[in-house]
């Protein structure tokens, strides 16, 4: 009989920390599946909040919306949003993570001093480079894969609109065409037809008081690419 006791009492303990994976949204990844936190925070310029709704996926998409590249989940109801981390965090026991999330009481939300902490794909620091003037048609396209965005802010021209959007979403590479719509991809496409720059001669809608800048033309992309500082 104590046997048997001694068997529930270990499998009970053993269950109490088999919690399900969490859904990790926007292309976000797992840096830490269990870190110690301190007083002083381990995620730089921390904005901590408290929700009745927490869990990893919907504090991820709350930093993610307010331009943070960190995101960490603690002590059940707190998501913590940060621009990076404060040295090297200590890694803890995946089994300290053991508070339930107030949104979602089948998924860990960190514990006691205990964080999750997931990152963005965002680029980090860095400058982009022209690489020329391209041919863009469904025939011959410049980037592979691209992921179309429509520039919909009069205020900004293209670029100041591309850079941050690619940026923030991971991708190496943007393009600017036909004086209103940006282009964010891995790369360029095999065969992109390079072209003379007299072609990327349209005109970004500029922000009132500034200068002109040429976005590229019809069927003509002017192709950045990221380089890290």
């Amino acid at each position: 009989m104590k046997q048997l006791a001694l068997f529930v009492s270990i499998s009970f303990t053993l269950s109490a920390f088999a919690f399900n994976q969490p859904t990790i949204p926007l292309n976000w990844t797992t840096q830490y599946a269990c870190a110690v936190d301190v007083p002083s925070r381990i995620l730089a310029n921390v904005v901590t909040t408290q929700y009745t709704d927490n869990m990893p996926a919907s504090c991820i998409q709350r930093c993610d919306a307010a331009g943070f590249s960190y995101a960490g989940v603690e002590y059940s109801n707190e998501c913590h949003c940060g621009t990076g981390l404060v040295g090297t965090p200590a890694s803890a026991p995946v089994s300290d993570c053991n508070m339930t999330c107030t949104g979602d009481p089948t998924l860990s939300c960190g514990g006691s001093w205990r964080i999750q902490i997931y990152k963005s794909p965002a680029l980090p620091p860095g400058w982009w480079g022209l690489q020329g003037c391209y041919l863009d048609t469904p025939d011959s396209p410049t980037f592979g894969s691209p992921i179309a965005h429509h520039t919909i802010d009069t205020n900004l021209d293209p670029i100041n609109q591309c850079v941050p959007y690619c940026a923030h979403i991971g991708y190496p590479w943007f393009g600017v065409e036909n004086g209103t719509d940006c282009q964010c991809s891995f790369g360029l496409a095999p065969g992109a037809q390079l072209r003379s720059q007299d072609e990327c001669t349209s005109i970004c809608p500029p922000p009132p008081g500034e200068g002109n800048e040429n976005c590229g033309g019809f069927q003509r992309m002017l192709a950045y690419r990221f380089r890290p500082f």
